[in-house]
């Protein structure tokens, strides 16, 4: 048999779920920063005339609906 004090049962009756909430809230954070990435990569703007889109397929250059150009994904590292 297990011998405890009344402070060590207290402990785990008290840290133990605390400590699965911290772990569990850690990772839906974590999710949901990764699911938030991935809709922003979805979402483009047209460098030409500025219309928004999104775009679902994995090309690296998807075609404006609006201008038909083609644009790439992620923020834009041009100097101009």
């Amino acid at each position: 048999m297990i011998e405890l004090t009344l402070e060590e049962f207290i402990l785990w009756v008290v840290c133990g779920p605390l400590v699965g909430i911290g772990l569990y809230c850690v990772f839906v954070g974590l999710s949901r920063r990764s699911r938030k990435k991935k809709a922003k990569n979805n979402v483009i703007c047209c460098r030409v005339c500025g219309h928004l889109y999104q775009d679902w397929t994995r090309e690296p250059a998807p075609r404006c609906p609006g201008c038909d150009r083609a644009n790439d994904r992620g923020r834009s590292r041009r100097l101009g």
